[in-house]
């Protein structure tokens, strides 16, 4: 479908959600079983229900500590903006609501009253009016009811490991955080990521306890435990580096030079013409694909010098060791702030290279990229020098 006639159909299915509203609470649920509105401010709704809601205090982000000259500084200059202070969505907190419910492999929060909480279950950009879920379903299925106390951590990115590690994961340490003890289940996206059942085993989650929802997936609790997001999409927070250290481990002194190849899409065309560059600099090449999740922790643990292009594999930032550096290598025209916000997070130094068109078809997300040897060399003396 184009983008005019999604925006077409989303608008016109946010225009229905808020018709439905009108309807007497029991009409919509019986015949619909949607939201029918949203809120930014879950706290202040809380307050209003009488509902429980414990405040975590600020989470801010951080920008990294910069190699003086060994960056592009116009795109520095949108990565820094990115971190910019936020009063309203840098602060975290949890609640407990009676009756909640939640919806689709977004896993979209919904209060009693047919309320999404959208600073639950965020969508980058999307107004509260046409949140999506209030645009994206013309009807749902009846929900299923679970017993007991249920703890939502699935939000976006399902099948991406960057958002499994940042977006996800940070929600289970907030919970504990808020001392919401007695979870009886715990709801999560469905997700064809091979590495998603481990990772909640390593943070102590039973494969029995879970509820993974998919796309038409739809549940009520009793009472369903909530946290806010660990931080803006892609502008994870030191809070956030800080809980996945604290379950996953990480953060191990070491002097090793990793330089981490990317094999899929957006991957460094010319990587031949720097592997030189990296031998003699001392670095090992290594790739993620193929390796089992120990390993990938393992590749990078207690690295003081990394090298990489743009991509989920630098979740794995917080296996690095303290004070380390990441020299980052971005498509051009890309200027995704995850990994700048990343640095920033686990207190490490940082370089950004932009590289040039390589030709090929595909969106700037997708096309492969050609870095400068030169320039490359540079920013690793540099980071020598300032270490």
């Amino acid at each position: 479908m184009s983008n005019p006639l999604r925006t077409l159909r989303r608008e016109g299915l946010a225009a229905v959600a808020r018709a439905r509203g009108a309807l007497p609470g029991w009409i919509n649920d019986a015949v619909f079983a949607l939201p029918t509105s949203a809120t930014d401010d879950t706290r202040a709704l809380c307050a209003r229900h009488g509902w429980r809601s414990i405040d975590l205090g600020p989470n801010p982000p951080a920008s990294p500590e910069l190699l003086n000259g060994s960056s592009d500084e116009a795109t520095l200059a949108g990565l820094r903006a990115s971190c910019s202070p936020h009063a309203a969505a840098d602060r975290a907190f949890a609640a407990v609501l009676p009756r909640g419910r939640v919806l689709g492999i977004a896993c979209t929060a919904i209060a009693p009253g047919g309320v999404v909480l959208a600073d639950v279950s965020p969508h980058a950009g999307e107004p509260l009016r046409r949140h999506r879920a209030l645009a994206s379903f013309a009807i749902a299925a009846r929900p299923r009811r679970l017993a007991g106390r249920c703890a939502l951590i699935g939000a976006i990115g399902h099948n991406n490991f960057y958002h499994w590690m940042l977006d996800v994961l940070p929600r289970i340490a907030l919970l504990r955080e808020a001392g919401l003890a007695g979870i009886d289940r715990w709801i999560v996206a469905e997700s064809r990521l091979p590495a998603a059942a481990e990772l909640l085993a390593r943070c102590g989650l039973d494969g029995a306890e879970l509820v993974p929802l998919g796309r038409f997936g739809h549940v009520e609790c009793e009472e369903l435990a909530v946290t806010s997001a660990p931080g803006r999409i892609c502008v994870p927070t030191p809070r956030g580096a800080a809980a996945l250290r604290a379950l996953l481990g990480g953060g191990v002194a070491g002097t090793r030079r990793v330089y981490i190849a990317r094999r899929g899409r957006r991957k460094v065309a010319n990587e031949a013409e720097l592997l030189p560059v990296l031998r003699e600099a001392g670095f090992e090449t290594i790739s993620m694909e193929g390796r089992s999740l120990a390993e990938q922790f393992e590749s990078i643990r207690g690295a003081s010098l990394v090298v990489a292009p743009h991509g989920a594999a630098l979740a794995h930032l917080v296996q690095a060791a303290p004070g380390a550096t990441l020299i980052e290598l971005m498509p051009p025209g890309y200027g995704n702030p995850a990994f700048y916000a990343l640095a920033g997070a686990c207190g490490l130094r940082y370089a950004v290279l932009v590289g040039s068109a390589a030709g090929g078809g595909g969106g700037v997300t997708d096309r492969d990229f050609a870095i400068d040897a030169q320039q490359l060399g540079r920013a690793i003396r540099a980071a020598e020098l300032s270490s």
